[in-house]
């Protein structure tokens, strides 16, 4: 039960994150690599004080930690910035859909290298998201600019889901390695280098834009990076208690509960019947998961 809990509260919260970055995009939309920049900050200062202050006081780097930490930095500095731009020509839900079905590489990271063990009905679930993954694909456009704009969409957000994807597995496998004891070191280390690359891509790219990101963008973007970091702390806790191949197909199907309810009431977005159709076999296999 509580391991649920902690899923959908992470659900919940990661969904903020998304929320802040459309909002900024589509209000204001300029210096995306120093916005997202901001976001790897202040979701590494949430890792920071969680330890400095709520943990035993004090941050334990080993060498051997590094080489995961900084492959995760390049995956999620990639992913982070790629969301952004996807967020800002595409739906949110389905974005935000196609972001936490990423979690199958740790699944089958699990299921291959850690030998965990699923039940019938949570292979059935499994099956049932990747279907739902299918039927909630972007609609075809008509019009020329809609298909060049659906078009980066799919690029982007498609690239994103492998970079977060192998964060994921990157994360897991630290844990593995040093038995989940430098979860806050490695978050550190990792989101410290992803807001390190971006702001120096972001000053070189756009770096007459700061004080305009500063003004306008800084609260959305210092918001949603507290909110991730948030959702990857009940992340790691929740992969400590329950196999990652059962953790992260719940995660994915909780996201798309919360996704959809925020598309409707905030963003105004409308779906098909295609569409909503993958919405309700997500629901099951959340459901299928959990038996």
């Amino acid at each position: 039960m509580i391991p649920m809990l902690l899923i959908l509260l992470s659900s919940a919260v990661g969904l903020f994150e998304g929320i802040f970055i459309k909002k900024y995009n589509t209000r204001h939309g300029k210096g995306g690599f120093l916005f997202t920049a901001i976001v790897s900050l202040f979701s590494m200062l949430f890792f920071v004080f969680k330890d400095l202050v709520l943990g035993d006081g004090h941050l334990t780097f080993s060498p051997a930690m590094l080489p995961y930490a900084i492959a995760a930095g390049i995956f999620y500095c990639s992913a982070s910035f790629l969301t952004y731009v996807a967020l800002g020509c595409g739906s949110f839900t389905l974005s935000m859909l196609i972001l936490s079905y990423s979690g199958v590489f740790s699944i089958l990271y699990g299921l291959i290298f850690l030998r965990e063990r699923l039940s019938v009905f949570a292979y059935i679930g499994l099956a049932l998201v990747m279907i739902s993954l299918f039927l909630t694909r972007a609609e075809k456009k008509k019009d020329e600019a809609e298909k060049k704009l659906s078009l980066l969409w799919f690029i982007t957000i498609g690239i994103s889901f492998i970079g977060s994807g192998m964060f994921g597995v990157l994360m897991r496998m630290q844990q593995v390695r040093f038995d989940a004891t430098l979860d806050n070191e490695f978050m550190t280390v990792t989101l410290g280098l992803s807001a390190t690359m971006l702001f120096v891509i972001g000053l070189v790219k756009n770096g007459k834009e700061l004080g305009y990101l500063m003004r306008h963008g800084s609260l959305y973007a210092a918001l949603s990076g507290l909110s991730n970091g948030a959702t990857n702390a009940l992340s790691l806790i929740v992969t400590t208690m329950m196999a990652v191949s059962l953790a992260s197909p719940l995660k994915a199907g909780t996201k798309i509960l919360f996704s959809f309810l925020v598309s409707l009431i905030i963003f105004r977005e409308r779906f098909s019947k295609r569409q909503l159709a993958g919405v309700a076999l997500g629901a099951l296999a959340l459901v299928l998961l959990n038996i």
